[in-house]
């Protein structure tokens, strides 16, 4: 029999908690155990039934989200969470304490699934059986024009943010997607793909040689004729995790 992930839902928003609710009920492999409407109540109902998961909204009353979870944190040290916002500004501290996603509201249906498809495979459980902790997405699911791709990871070859959408380069196409660039990346193996330049992730298998230019570094690739940029800050970073590719 199939092991459920177990999640608390904490957010003072009743219609917020309605939609996770609702669409957490359609996957069969989670199961909601309790909702919180303050932060206060999260941690002690984290205390009493060590849920596996957690979806935390910030703007609580009590204790708001980020200082919940560190007090979570100290009372379940390997506790994963995500972290539901109406605000954006909090995301560099939702990542200092190692959030598995940020989502910022309204809470679309394939934003929540691409997280909780995460959250699956850093508990280590799939629908079928488990996996292993921290194995990494076959294919990136992407919404554009009410269209949901599918797109194998192992065929990007670069991404590029340009104005409000993303652009996706595969050898057979460019898909363009309004996700933000950073929420891609936390999708891709930072092993294989790496952030060159605030607008650019780069498949570093797919690398054929790089150029400086002026005040940035231009990265060519194998199978398509595009290029990307590499910042200056990012270079050595970049030239260190080409040479591991190459001795591992």
């Amino acid at each position: 029999m199939m092991n459920k992930i177990n999640l608390i839902i904490a957010d003072d928003n009743e219609d917020s908690v309605e939609i996770l609710d609702y669409f957490i009920e359609q996957l069969p492999e989670f199961e909601v155990i309790s909702t919180c409407k303050d932060g206060e109540q999260l941690v002690q109902e984290v205390m009493a039934k060590s849920p596996d998961l957690l979806l935390v909204d910030i703007n609580m009353p009590m204790i708001n989200g980020v200082d919940a979870i560190k007090k979570c944190l100290r009372i379940k040290p390997n506790l994963n969470f995500i972290f539901i916002t109406g605000y954006d500004e909090f995301a560099v501290k939702a990542f200092e304490l190692s959030a598995l996603d940020y989502i910022v509201k309204p809470i679309e249906k394939t934003r929540l699934y691409m997280a909780l498809e995460r959250a699956k495979n850093s508990i280590g459980i799939d629908k079928n059986q488990s996996k292993k902790p921290g194995e990494q997405l076959k294919r990136l699911p992407v919404k554009f024009n009410g269209s949901t791709y599918y797109i194998p990871i192992d065929q990007i070859i670069f991404i590029e943010k340009s104005g409000k959408k993303c652009l996706i380069y595969t050898q057979s196409r460019v898909y363009e997607t309004y996700e933000n660039i950073s929420d891609i990346y936390m999708y891709l193996n930072p092993s294989v793909f790496s952030q060159t330049h605030r607008s650019y992730i780069v498949n570093l298998q797919k690398v054929s040689h790089i150029t400086p230019k002026n005040e940035t570094y231009l990265v060519y690739f194998l199978e398509i004729d595009e290029y990307a940029h590499i910042s200056k800050l990012k270079i050595q970073d970049v030239q260190k995790q080409l040479h591991q590719l190459m001795t591992n």
